[in-house]
């Protein structure tokens, strides 16, 4: 009865092992390296993929503070993204550590490219692919998944790439069932 009681335990261990560890030690996945028995999923979230790392845009500056030309000030701002969960979804950083950071987390269901976005507007909507070129993806939100839709929310976004080290983001914002704003930012990949 002792040695059962020990021995599974024991078992037990190296079975947890087994299943955690990785072939590369436990080191994080790289750039342009694959973890053996990686998820895999569709060609829109697989291209998604390809944006790991560190990217930077320039934007107005709030409350202005002008510069020659009539034009405000300028400001960098940056957005992150590294993959999770087994190479399943993708965390997207926008003003990471500030007071205004938001997260995008990106998946598929049924094959399908999807995203929660959580705003800085305290909500969360979700939204779907709607259309993807070679050059684009857009999504839009997935009706039902906000408290009311006349809430001030973020409905779509739309990726544009430019070869593998330049993307733009339009973000739409919605409130009362129209459109009030849509902001192009403009990213180039720095790490």
């Amino acid at each position: 009865m002792k040695r059962t009681s020990i021995l599974l335990p024991v078992l037990l261990a190296i079975i947890a092992f087994s299943v955690f560890a990785s072939e590369d030690g436990g080191k994080p996945e790289g750039k342009d390296e694959k973890q053996a028995g990686a998820h895999v999923g569709s060609a829109e979230f697989e291209r998604l993929k390809a944006l790991v790392g560190r990217w930077e845009s320039e934007m107005p500056m709030s409350g202005g503070g002008g510069s020659e030309g009539g034009k405000g000030a300028m400001m960098t701002v940056a957005t992150e993204y590294r993959v999770a969960a087994n190479g399943s979804v993708i965390v997207e950083r926008n003003f990471p550590d500030t007071p205004k950071e938001m997260i995008s987390v990106y998946h598929d269901r049924g094959g399908k490219l999807w995203m929660t976005h959580y705003c800085a507007k305290g909500n969360q909507p979700q939204m779907s692919l709607t259309k993807a070129t070679d050059g684009a993806i857009a999504l839009e939100l997935v009706e039902g998944s906000l408290d009311s839709p006349d809430e001030s929310h973020m409905h779509s976004v739309k990726f544009t790439f430019d070869g593998e080290d330049g993307m733009s983001q339009t973000w739409t914002m919605y409130e009362g069932g129209k459109e009030t704003m849509a902001h192009t930012m403009t990213y180039r990949r720095v790490r």
